[in-house]
């Protein structure tokens, strides 16, 4: 009889090398994603950093603290010194409208202003004075 090596979902490609209970190889139920935990050296750095910062410490020996942590290959404490020496920029764009509350009578022809200042007329609301050959109005 033939292999059947058709994809299954839900089922290990070879049931024979499956991670059964037991296998001291399978993961823990409520284990940690990084068992070595958080290094020595940021724990050391955080502590005294956070000391130093309450005990009247000096800028001066925060950066010594940090630049040996780097020193010692930390990642997230060379990361911390590039970020300082080199910000990211950030880009904004700032866009400002004006809100014109006056009618622009300049795109309306003759006929649709005179329609206009009928309905107006009608309302008993008058705005200022149009000017029809300019199509603006006569008042500032």
């Amino acid at each position: 009889m033939a292999n059947d090596t058709q994809f299954k979902p839900r089922q290990s490609g070879n049931p024979a090398t499956k991670f059964k209970p037991g296998n001291p190889h399978r993961w823990q139920v409520g284990g940690s994603g990084n068992p070595t935990g958080k290094s020595r050296y940021r724990a050391q750095f955080e502590a005294l950093f956070n000391e130093a910062l309450v005990s009247q410490g000096s800028p001066e020996e925060a950066a010594a603290l940090l630049w040996a942590a780097a020193r010692a290959k930390e990642a997230w404490a060379i990361q911390n010194i590039c970020a300082r020496f080199a910000p990211q920029t950030q880009n904004l764009h700032l866009s400002q409208e004006v809100n014109n509350d006056q009618l622009d009578y300049s795109k309306l022809s003759d006929e649709q202003l005179e329609q206009l200042e009928k309905l107006l007329e009608q309302t008993g609301d008058q705005p200022d004075a149009v000017d029809r050959r300019k199509g603006t109005s006569a008042t500032p």
